[in-house]
């Protein structure tokens, strides 16, 4: 045993062997004490978008240079006013008679009225009645409110008739509830009434004779027609300016046609009418009467008979 620490000493040189810096070791149990650092994330820069691509474009190697010409815009030139023709006054015609107007326009002498149509009779009362009347005909009279049978719904007493304290009801469509029924409202009305065929026969024959008196009824042979035998709306128009200032005209004719009705109803302030469909209101609405021959021996009978 003595041996071996003999060994010892000679390898040592019988000295102690040095410490380790202390350095070293506050650096390890530093490691050991301090925590973890957290991994610091690097920023990403987006990547920038491609640029796009340039195609080429094939250009002309010489380019010429276009001169605009100004366009020099003459002068409307004014447009031709048409002369205004002088209106001429109505042909006139000694009483009992009417004035005869020829195809082309022109005045052809007078004709005898009727004997109906020939003298006035002051009778403005009747006149009244009759245009009244008329007019009260006219009328449609379709204006109708919806009453307790006509009202949707309210079958069944809204409440039983006693122990509620609440006033009886019967229905919820009664007058005085809300979405009700309508009292004493328009329903079935009607206007007409009746004039004795006596004053109504009457009450024509004066307004005609007025009309007549005032020099506003002419009679004419007939109409003048252009091409192929056809009434057009241009030679209406000249063949009124003709006549003279008519106004507001009404053609009564006893020939009525398709060609003739198409032609006038062009026309404004001009309208159109057969003897038997001749109204009381026309006659006094529209200026002038203008009636053929035949349509005027027809009306002298339906004024008389």
């Amino acid at each position: 045993m003595a041996e071996k620490k003999d060994t010892k000493k000679a390898t040592t040189g019988g000295l102690r062997p040095p410490r380790a810096p202390q350095v070293a070791k506050n650096k390890a149990a530093a490691k050991k004490a301090a925590p973890a650092a957290k991994p610091v994330a690097k920023k990403v820069t987006p990547a920038k978008p491609a640029a796009p691509v340039r195609r080429a474009v094939a250009r002309p190697v010489t380019r010429t240079e276009v001169k605009r010409t100004e366009v020099v815009r003459k002068p409307a030139e004014p447009l031709e006013k048409r002369e205004k023709r002088a209106v001429q006054a109505l042909p006139t015609a000694p009483s009992g008679h009417a004035p005869l107007i020829a195809a082309d326009g022109s005045s052809n002498g007078t004709f005898a009225l009727p004997e109906a149509f020939a003298t006035v009779r002051s009778g403005a009362g009747v006149l009244f009645q009759a245009f009244t009347a008329e007019r009260a005909n006219a009328r449609q009279a379709n204006a109708a409110t919806r009453n307790r049978t006509r009202v949707k719904g309210g079958g069944a007493k809204p409440w039983r008739q006693k122990g509620t304290g609440r006033a009886r009801q019967g229905s919820t469509r009664s007058p005085h509830w809300r979405h009700g029924a309508v009292v004493f409202g328009p329903n079935g009305r009607k206007f007409k009434q009746r004039i004795p065929d006596k004053m109504r026969k009457l009450a024509f024959s004066e307004a005609f004779a007025t009309r007549a008196a005032e020099g506003r009824v002419l009679v004419f042979e007939s109409l003048p027609t252009a091409d192929k035998g056809r009434l057009r709306t241009r030679t209406v128009v000249d063949w009124l300016a003709r006549v003279g200032d008519t106004g507001s005209a009404l053609f009564v004719t006893s020939n009525m046609s398709e060609g003739t009705g198409r032609a006038l109803a062009n026309l404004q302030h001009v309208g159109l009418a057969t003897p038997g469909a001749l109204k009381l209101s026309e006659i006094l609405a529209f200026d002038t009467l203008l009636v053929d021959r035949p349509a005027l021996d027809a009306l002298a009978q339906r004024a008389t008979a």
